[in-house]
C-alpha cells in the first residue's frame, strides 16, 4: 500500500513538471523524477518505427557518391534526445555513429551511464538544440523524435523552432535527411514545409499505431533530403487519409496543410511572384547571387524570429544595361510605409524607375510596414546592414559600406500615445507627430517650436490619417481664431476635410497639451 501511494505522489510531481516544454529546469525536473532505468518514448516506439526508418537510414548517401554509405560511417545526430531508447536501437542494428544532444544535464548524465558499457562507441552532449556548436555539414542523418513539436508551443511563437530548423539545415551533409517525428500539427507545418523548399526533396508518411493505440494521436515521418538543386519540387506523401488511425481532424488537419503547401510550390514552378527567402536565393533559386544578372526583380523576405529584430517585405532590383553609368555597386532604399502603397514604390514600372534614378547596379528595396512603428531608422538600418550585405553582388566585397537611401515620409519624429484594437474597425494608433514641412497658417502659431499633431490611424488603411489635430503647450498664448483675425482671411485648416466649426476658441486639456478644435480634420 505504501509502495503504490508512493507511485501514485511521484506521478502526481511528474506531471507537475510538464508545464513548459522549452523550460530546462523543467526537464530537469522530469528526469530526475523519473529516473534513468525508466525509458520515457514520446509518440511512436521502436516496433512501429524499425521499418520505416531503417529504410531511410540505409539509403543515405555521402556527397560525393552515388551509392548509399555503409550504416557504421554515417553520422547521426539525435537533438533532444531525453531517455529514449531509439538511440541505443539504432546502435545495435549497426549505426555506431550517434552522438546524442540535450540541454538536461541530468538526462545526459544518466544515459551515459546506461551505455558506456554496453555502447562505448555513442556520443552523449549537454547541448541546445536551437544553438548546436558543430561544423557546418557534420551529419549524415539527423533524427528528431518530438523536439520540433516541443519546440512550437502555440503561445510561443516561431522563433525557437525557425532558429532549431536553421540549425538542420546549416549541419546535415548533401545527400542527407533530416528525419523529423510529428504530430502534424497545423502551426508546426506551417513553419516545417516553407523551410524545406529550394534545395531538398520533401516527403510524409504515417507511422502504424499499436492495435491498442487507435484512438491515440497519429505520428507522422516528415523527410527532407538535401540536394542543393534549385528546382522546387512538391512534397511526395504516402497518407491515405480514409485508412489513416488517429482522429478525423488530426488527419484532415495535415492533408489541408500539405495542399496549402503543394498549391504554394505549383504556383511558384509555374512562374507566378514567388516570396523567396534568403536560403532560397544562396542556393540559386534565381540564379548566382554574386553576380549581377541586368533585368533580374526577386521579391523576398528578409530577416526571420531570432536571427533579427524584424522580418522586411524586399525587392531585389539589378539595373538594366541602359541605366549605366552607375554610383555605386549596391545600395538600400527605404520606403517608409506611409509610401508603399504608391505606385512608383508598389508597382514593377514604378520600381525600376527607382532603381534608375538611385543611380545603383544593384539596388535593395525594403517596403516597411507597420511592425516597424516603434523602431527607429538607425535601429532598423544596423538590423538590416548584416542581412543586405549577404544579398551584395561579389564585387561589394570591397565597399566599407552598403549606402542607405530613404523616401521622405515627411515626418520628422513621431511617437505613438495608444495602441488599441476596437471589434469594429481592428487596431487603431494614436500617435504625436512632427511633420518636417507644415502649413504656414499653422507654423505661425509656434514660431519658436515645432508643431505637434496628434493622429488617429487604423491599421487596415494605415496610410489614411482618420483624424489629425493640432497640440499647443498650456499657456500657449495664441489660438487658431487669434491667428485667422490678425490675417483677415479664412484659414486654409477650414478646406481640410470635415472639420469642427464653433463660434469661440474651445480647448480641451490632454496632459501638458491641449487641442486646438479649430484644426480638428477627420
Amino acid at each position: 500500500m505504501g509502495k503504490n501511494k508512493k507511485q501514485q505522489k511521484n506521478q502526481e510531481e511528474l506531471l507537475k513538471t510538464l508545464g513548459d516544454f522549452t523550460s530546462k529546469e523543467n526537464w530537469d525536473s522530469f528526469f530526475t523524477i523519473r529516473g534513468s532505468d525508466d525509458a520515457f518514448e514520446w509518440y511512436a516506439e521502436w516496433p512501429q518505427l524499425q521499418d520505416p526508418l531503417l529504410s531511410h537510414l540505409n539509403i543515405i548517401q555521402s556527397s560525393n557518391d552515388v551509392v548509399s554509405s555503409p550504416k557504421e560511417e554515417i553520422q547521426i545526430l539525435v537533438p533532444g534526445c531525453g531517455n529514449s531508447k531509439l538511440s541505443e536501437y539504432l546502435y545495435d542494428e549497426g549505426f555506431v555513429n550517434i552522438t546524442n544532444i540535450d540541454f538536461s544535464k541530468v538526462v545526459i548524465s544518466d544515459m551515459l551511464r546506461r551505455n558506456i558499457r554496453l555502447r562505448p562507441g555513442m556520443k552523449w552532449r549537454v547541448m541546445d538544440m536551437t544553438n548546436m556548436q558543430f561544423a557546418d555539414e557534420s551529419f549524415g542523418a539527423i533524427l528528431d523524435k518530438g523536439g520540433l513539436d516541443a519546440l512550437m508551443e502555440p503561445e510561443l511563437g516561431s522563433k525557437l523552432g525557425t532558429q532549431y530548423l536553421s540549425e538542420v539545415k546549416r549541419l546535415l551533409k548533401v545527400g542527407g535527411r533530416f528525419i523529423c517525428l510529428t504530430l502534424g500539427e497545423s502551426h508546426v507545418l506551417g513553419l516545417l514545409f516553407p523551410k524545406f523548399r529550394y534545395g531538398w526533396k520533401m516527403g510524409i508518411h504515417p507511422i502504424a499505431l499499436k492495435p491498442s493505440d487507435k484512438s491515440s494521436l497519429q505520428t507522422f515521418m516528415v523527410v527532407a533530403e538535401k540536394d542543393n538543386s534549385p528546382s522546387l519540387g512538391q512534397i511526395f506523401s504516402s497518407v491515405d487519409q480514409s485508412s489513416s488511425g488517429g482522429p478525423k481532424n488530426q488527419v484532415h488537419g495535415l492533408f489541408q496543410a500539405l495542399e496549402d503547401e503543394n498549391k504554394i510550390r505549383a504556383d511558384y514552378s509555374s512562374g507566378c511572384d514567388v516570396m523567396y527567402t534568403l536560403e532560397d536565393l544562396k542556393i540559386g533559386a534565381e540564379g548566382n547571387l554574386a553576380e549581377l544578372s541586368p533585368g533580374r526583380r526577386v521579391q523576398l523576405s528578409l530577416g526571420e524570429a531570432g536571427a533579427s529584430l524584424f522580418c522586411y517585405r524586399t525587392v531585389l532590383l539589378d539595373a538594366r544595361k541602359d541605366f549605366e553609368p552607375f554610383a555605386y555597386h549596391c545600395a538600400v532604399f527605404l520606403v517608409p510605409k506611409t509610401r508603399a502603397c504608391e505606385w512608383l514604390f508598389s508597382s514593377e514600372e514604378g520600381q525600376w524607375l527607382v532603381v534608375e534614378s538611385s543611380k545603383a547596379a544593384r539596388l535593395i528595396m525594403i517596403l516597411l510596414d507597420s511592425s516597424h512603428s516603434n523602431a527607429s531608422m538607425d535601429d532598423i538600418q544596423k538590423d538590416l546592414s548584416p542581412l543586405v550585405m549577404q544579398l551584395a553582388p561579389g564585387n561589394c566585397d570591397g565597399e566599407a559600406q552598403i549606402p542607405f537611401m530613404a523616401a521622405g515620409d515627411g515626418i520628422k519624429q513621431r511617437k505613438i500615445v495608444q495602441e488599441i484594437t476596437s471589434p469594429l474597425t481592428g487596431p487603431i494608433t494614436v500617435d504625436d507627430v512632427i511633420y518636417e514641412k507644415v502649413d504656414d497658417n499653422i507654423s505661425c502659431l509656434f514660431p519658436s517650436e515645432d508643431v505637434i499633431f496628434r493622429r488617429l490611424t487604423f491599421q487596415r488603411t494605415e496610410s489614411l490619417v482618420q483624424s489629425e489635430a493640432v497640440l499647443s503647450r498650456k499657456g500657449s498664448p495664441k489660438t487658431v481664431g487669434d491667428i485667422n483675425q490678425k490675417r483677415g482671411q479664412s484659414s486654409k485648416l477650414e478646406k481640410k476635410g470635415n472639420q469642427k466649426r464653433s463660434g469661440s476658441n474651445i480647448s480641451f486639456s490632454d496632459g501638458s497639451f491641449t487641442f486646438l478644435h479649430k484644426t480638428l480634420a477627420a
